[in-house]
């Protein structure tokens, strides 16, 4: 009676396995790397002329620049504006400059110490070109102080602080010239870029698309306007825009690393999968497209090419917790074969791998053993997971497991509750307790580990009848 209860009492472990869906399916996207813009040529504008007494100057000056002889030109005007310069390069810490500074023209009194924001413009572009960005500052600053409204020198000023990372002050100076009226590719270029690099990918987009506009074939542009598309789920036009760039550049792993992601995000895996296997035959190496087009393989059945490019993505920098959720979704799948190829390959950087990781490499060579039926080398196997990594409840369970079935309980009792102290695997470990009591026909333990169970985990009722047959058990022994 007894072994014939005993016989049918089915416990049901919980399975913490791999799935190929739950695996990582995302992309990263290359950076976006634009090309800063150049430096505007000097322009008269309407906002800004030189003082009557200044037309002399500001004509040699144009002479020496359009030459591109931007320290002759400087100079040039040491000689003649020497206290102004001195103050630019001292970075007119008290202001006397900006108190100079006047509109320009023809004006009714002018005074000897006065200069015009022009001219200030046209000496802060010199030290811009020649790369002197202090100094340049402190003459476009200037500038704007009788002229706030200056469109030419608020775009200089934010190409000058795009060049030395000052992003937000530069975002807002060129978005001052575009409301002021500059309308350039190369100026909503920049606002593209800057707002990428403050995160605002929709206001990255729309700039994006204003330079594309002016200039449909700019190669910067197109590629802003498509990580920005990327970022903004915008995955339709997305792959609309890199079908388009693809169709000239038919040979660029990037573009169609960039039509894996957006086919991807818009659902078409199969056409992800094809545009992420074009990208690594054309020299694509990034780790995340392997990881996905790995996982893709799964999915749609291709196994065996999965595994080659784990094999391959592993060698080049794929993520260990990958390549291990890759080999549990194996041994669930009962992939044995190609599971010991890849762990074979792993085996191969076993020197790159910490204790943790290689705890988890030999656990999964003990389940090939099992598998074959080697139980002995299984054990040994694992024994050596659990020295490398003594939290490592899932061989803690296996080994228990081994010497349950040897029967060698009070080995694997331990190994059991030693399992139960894991959150993941508390469940499982309980569990097998209780079968190891009903193994030695300890009902009442086994009775009460599995009351124990119910309570902590109110979601296993299907204990509810093991629980039910064992109290009629226990009520018929005594």
């Amino acid at each position: 009676m007894k072994r014939l209860l005993q016989f049918g009492f089915l416990l049901l472990l919980c399975c913490h396995s791999a799935n190929a869906a739950d695996m990582d399916l995302r992309i990263q996207l290359p950076d976006v790397e634009l090309l800063l813009p150049p430096v505007s040529p000097p322009q008269l504008q309407k906002e800004g002329m030189p003082l009557l007494e200044e037309n002399e100057t500001v004509d040699q000056y144009f002479g020496y620049i359009g030459r591109g002889e931007y320290e002759e030109a400087l100079a040039f005007l040491r000689e003649r504006e020497p206290t102004s310069l001195e103050m630019i390069e001292s970075g007119d810490p008290v202001g006397w400059l900006k108190q100079r500074a006047v509109v320009g023209g023809i004006m009714p009194t002018t005074r000897g110490s006065q200069i015009s924001a022009f001219l200030l413009y046209l000496i802060g572009h010199a030290y811009f070109t020649l790369e002197n960005y202090q100094a340049a500052e402190t003459a476009f600053l200037a500038a704007l102080a009788p002229i706030p409204d200056y469109i030419r020198v608020h775009e200089s000023l934010g190409l000058l602080y795009m060049r030395t990372e000052r992003y937000g002050e530069a975002l807002r100076h060129l978005s001052r010239a575009a409301g002021l009226g500059l309308h350039t590719a190369q100026l909503f270029g920049a606002l593209g870029y800057l707002n990428y690099q403050n995160g605002n990918f929709w206001g990255a987009a729309n700039a994006f698309q204003e330079a594309m506009m002016m200039e449909p074939d700019n190669e910067q542009y197109k590629r802003g306007l498509l990580h920005a598309l990327s970022m903004t789920y915008q995955h339709q036009s997305a792959l609309t825009l890199v079908d388009s760039m693809l169709r000239e550049q038919p040979d660029d792993a990037e573009l169609w690393l960039y039509r894996g992601h957006a086919a991807l995000q818009a659902g078409e895996r199969k056409v992800a999968l094809s545009s992420l296997e074009t990208a690594i035959r054309l020299g694509e190496d990034q780790a995340s497209g392997f990881q996905v087009c790995a996982t893709l393989h799964m999915e749609l059945g291709s196994i065996a090419r999965a595994v080659d490019l784990l094999k391959s993505g592993f060698a080049g920098g794929v993520d260990f917790l990958f390549i291990d959720q890759a080999m549990g979704w194996l041994e669930y799948e009962e992939e044995w074969t190609l599971l010991e190829e890849l762990v074979h390959s792993v085996r191969k950087g076993w020197n790159s791998l910490d204790p943790l990781e290689r705890s988890k490499v030999l656990m999964r060579e003990a389940d090939i053993s099992l598998h074959k039926g080697d139980k002995s080398s299984a054990r040994d196997t694992l024994e050596k997971a659990i020295e490398l990594d003594p939290s490592n409840a899932y061989a803690l369970i296996s080994l228990a497991d081994i010497h349950r079935n040897n029967r060698n309980y009070n080995r694997a009792e331990l190994l059991y509750q030693r399992a139960s102290a894991y959150d993941l695997y508390r469940e499982n470990a309980l569990i097998s307790l209780a079968q190891l009591s009903l193994d030695q026909e300890d009902f009442e333990r086994a009775l009460q580990i599995l009351r124990d169970v119910q309570r902590e985990f109110p979601h296993r009722t299907d204990l509810n009848r093991n629980i039910e047959s064992l109290e009629n058990l226990v009520l018929i022994i005594d």
